[in-house]
């Protein structure tokens, strides 16, 4: 038979199996309600079972497990409108429904008096049934749940008791007036104040009448960023806090008010000692109106002006000032007083400032604030913090010589300056720079001279200059500080603009070492002298200069320093725009060695003149020194008067050279000029006195000056070589616009032969004087000696005291048709006993022989 089942929902592909268990549970389930669902959810037709559960659910904030099913279905019935207005009377209302006890709310604007803002009380009536520390709890929860969170409250629980009552009474009453006395007037000590920030003055009150009841009062200020007022022992008390002008009101409970007047000036604060009561004690704008506080708390007028021009002057006391007393002096609602000593033509004596405590105000600059004072020794801490708008601050304390110390942060409010030229120029007392003294004072561009002469400072300090991103010129800033043994640390750090240290630290002759890093964020520029005549300097640190890639010019950067003992490896090396190194050691008489490639890759270098000048005791030099340094043009004087050194370096990549006029004059321990020495040098025009008085030197090597196209004047080149003995016959090869060979080899005693080529070159050269004067080895003369010489006009004293030349080739000059003069050509050739008659059968031009022989 076929049962009657529900219809299948399975779709027409189901499996048998899936078919019977269809078919197994039709029954149970078509037994369940459609609505299931909707009806457990829902809080009229949930099971009373289910309720807690869908209270959960809810998120009922109060349920007790004893309440009636109906109280139970309505709290969470509630909910949803509890949730929805949180926070609001209404939703406190509705999570008190289900206490037990009647409820009222009274926010605090219905309260009589009103209660506190944003509070409310919770009023509970009893209705004759006890209220436990549970229901107070309940009732609590109920109400911390729905409330807002800014509100709070208090609960007050009333009750009731009805019946009869029986009273009797009566009343008994009396009246007293009683005249009451108010404050009709108050009367201030003072109307107007004049502060300085920081400054506090107290202004006693006076209410009248004198018989009034109530004498209290209040004080109000109508800006307190400008002044703060406070009542202390019945008086009261205003504090400046910055410039500019406010009111503080005094006022009486019944109204009556007076009004002082707040004026926050500038101030200038300072003790100086009376030397003489008729000298000034400070400089100013003689139309300005201050007061001077001498001291006893009195703002007065008692001062006269000393006219320095038709606007400034100098102030002098009329009050009576005792000679030899300090006085602590306050000048108010000034913007120029300074401590300036001349002006134009005119000069003064101030009686001497010994301390600055306190400076203020609006004013752009402090240039010659207080310059000459040699009285001042100390300057206070905070002293300039409210000089907001200072610029130039040029010579600030130029000749403080008594300043023996600075605070620290001196400068910190600087924010705006650009100028502190010799600000501490001449400061002789002055011992130390306090860490960070200029640090981040981005605006500065000049510092020139700022601690020059300050000969008894030992350190440069810490970050004296770091973050001083415009600062340009450091010229001079330390030069003079003979006591300065370091460079401090960091001092120069983030100087990202700086481009002139000319003679930075010259003069500082105690100077021992310098910071590896002391240049490290320096882009460069001028170093000339920087380090000049620091004379306790033994050592440098390797490439302290790697890093001033704009580097140009370093003329006389170490001259002087005495004890400098070498010259590091690569020490310039690479600094592409350098283009001075002239005198850069010279008179660095204690420099023993100059390393390897020190000028190395400085190819716009072009002036070396004097760089190792009077190095006497230098031995050793790179031999590729000036490798790289392919604009090099003059090198006059660079090794003049080394006495050790024994090598010539190379110049083979200095082909735009033009001079070595005394480049190793007196280079005594000099044995050699090596082959091609300065050979294709085309544009060298000189060589005067290049090797005077290298007395060691023996040999000049093959080509040593082959192919100097452009040479001219070889002038005492190798006068008073004593020691040298071979000369390379092609030695001048090319040299043919040579002009001048006056003292050539003058006294060169132990030249004994020369080459036969020697001068073949030299056809420009027309005279020849004294070019063998008292070269008394030379015993003869190869017949070719002047063949190339065509134009030679003249032989003055050209072997001269040649006591040794014995013999003389018949046709030495028989290429020299143009001689006009053999003036004591060989004079003095005491050897000389044959004279070859034809020797001059080829000059018809000379007239006469003067002291020839």
């Amino acid at each position: 038979m076929t049962a009657n089942y529900p219809a299948s929902i399975l779709p027409p592909n189901a499996t048998a199996v899936e078919r019977a268990i269809d078919r197994a549970s039709a029954a149970a389930l078509e037994r369940l309600p459609v609505y299931l669902i909707r009806w457990v959810k829902d809080p009229d037709s949930c099971p009373l079972a289910l309720l807690p559960w869908l209270a959960w659910e809810y998120q009922v904030d109060t349920w007790n497990i004893n309440w009636s099913e109906q109280k139970k279905r309505d709290a969470i019935k509630r909910a949803h409108y509890i949730h929805r207005h949180r926070g609001t009377v209404a939703a406190v209302r509705h999570a008190l429904v289900d206490s037990p006890f009647g409820t009222d709310i009274v926010e605090w604007f219905n309260q009589n008096p009103k209660g506190d803002p944003y509070t409310f009380r919770l009023n509970v009536y009893q209705n004759d049934l006890p209220v436990t520390e549970y229901d107070q709890q309940d009732l609590k929860l109920a109400v911390l749940r729905a409330r807002n969170l800014r509100s709070w409250f208090s609960v007050h629980v009333f009750g009731r008791l009805q019946g009869t009552s029986y009273a009797a009474g009566y009343m008994y009453a009396t009246e007293k007036i009683t005249p009451r006395f108010v404050p009709l007037q108050v009367i201030l000590s003072r109307y107007e104040l004049n502060l300085a920030p920081g400054d506090a003055e107290t202004v006693t009150v006076t209410i009248l009448p004198e018989y009034a009841e109530d004498k209290t009062f209040t004080v109000t200020t109508s800006d307190k960023t400008i002044a703060t007022a406070r009542i202390v022992n019945g008086a009261i008390l205003v504090t400046g806090v910055k410039r500019g002008t406010c009111s503080v009101t005094v006022t009486t409970t019944n109204g009556v008010s007076a009004v002082i007047n707040v004026k926050v000036v500038a101030v200038m604060k300072f003790i100086t000692r009376i030397d003489n009561a008729s000298r000034p004690l400070f400089y100013v704008r003689m139309d300005e109106d201050f007061t001077i506080d001498y001291g006893d708390g009195t703002d007065s007028r008692e001062y006269r002006f000393d006219a320095a021009s038709a606007v400034y002057g100098w102030v002098i006391p009329t009050r009576d000032v005792v000679e030899g007393e300090e006085y602590t002096i306050t000048v108010k609602n000034t913007e120029t007083a300074s401590f300036q000593r001349t002006s134009g033509n005119v000069s003064v004596t101030l009686n001497p400032v010994q301390e600055i405590i306190l400076l203020t105000g609006d004013r752009d600059n402090l240039v010659s604030f207080a310059s000459g004072a040699t009285g001042l020794y100390k300057v206070h801490a905070g002293a300039f913090d409210d000089l907001p708008n200072i610029q130039k601050c040029t010579s600030i304390f130029r000749g403080c010589s008594s300043l023996t110390e600075l605070p620290e942060g001196l400068f910190a409010r600087f924010t705006g300056a650009t100028d502190f030229s010799a600000a501490f120029y001449g400061c002789t007392a002055l011992a130390a720079v306090p860490d960070g003294l200029f640090s981040e004072l981005s605006q500065v561009t000049l510092f020139t001279s700022v601690f020059e002469n300050c000969t008894r400072l030992l350190s440069a300090g810490k970050n004296t200059f770091r973050g001083c991103a415009a600062a340009t010129h450091f010229t001079s800033a330390f030069s003079g500080c003979a006591s300065l043994i370091d460079t401090g640390t960091g001092i120069f750090g983030g100087c990202v603009s700086g481009n002139n240290f000319g003679y930075t630290f010259d003069g500082c002759r105690a100077l021992t070492t310098l910071s590896a890093n002391l240049f490290n964020d320096v882009p460069g520029g001028v170093f000339t002298a920087i380090f000049r005549n620091c004379t306790a300097l033994t050592q440098l640190p390797p490439r302290l200069f790697r890093n001033c890639l704009e580097a140009t010019h370093f003329g006389g950067a170490f001259s002087g320093c005495t004890q400098l003992l070498s010259v590091p490896d690569e020490f310039f090396k690479d600094l592409p725009l350098a283009n001075h190194f002239g005198t850069v050691f010279s008179g660095c008489s204690s420099l023993v060695k100059a390393g390897k490639a020190v000028f190395s890759g400085c190819a716009l270098a072009q002036t070396f003149s004097s760089a190792f000048y009077y190095c006497r005791v230098l031995e050793d030099v790179g031999d590729d020194i000036f490798e790289g340094c392919v604009s090099a043009t003059t090198f006059a004087s660079v090794f003049n008067s080394c006495t050790a050194l024994t090598a010539l370096p190379s110049f083979v990549d200095c082909n735009k050279a033009t001079s070595f006029d005394r480049a190793f004059y007196a280079c005594s321990s000099l044995t050699a000029v090596r082959a091609e020495a300065f050979a294709g040098k085309s544009l060298v025009t000189t060589f005067y006195y290049a090797f005077t008085q290298c007395t060691s030197l023996k040999t000049i090597g093959a080509g040593a000056f082959r192919d100097c196209s452009s040479l001219t004047n070889l002038t005492y080149t190798f006068m008073g070589c004593t020691a040298l003995v071979s000369l390379a016959g092609d030695m001048f090869a090319g040299c043919s616009k040579v002009t001048n060979v006056t003292g050539l080899f003058n006294q060169c005693s132990g030249l004994a032969v020369l080459p036969e080529k020697l001068f073949s070159d030299l056809t420009s050269l027309t005279a020849m004087g004294s070019t063998f004067q008292d070269c008394t080895a030379l015993d003869g003369l190869p017949s070719d000696l002047f063949a190339g010489c065509v134009n030679l006009t003249s032989l003055t004293l050209t072997f001269s005291g040649c006591t040794a030349l014995a013999v003389l080739p018949a046709d030495l000059l028989k290429h020299n048709t143009l001689l006009i003069s053999a003036g004591s050509t060989f004079y003095g050739c005491a050897a000389l006993v044959n004279i070859p008659p034809s020797l001059f059968a080829s000059c018809p031009l000379i007239t006469a022989f003067g002291a020839t022989f």
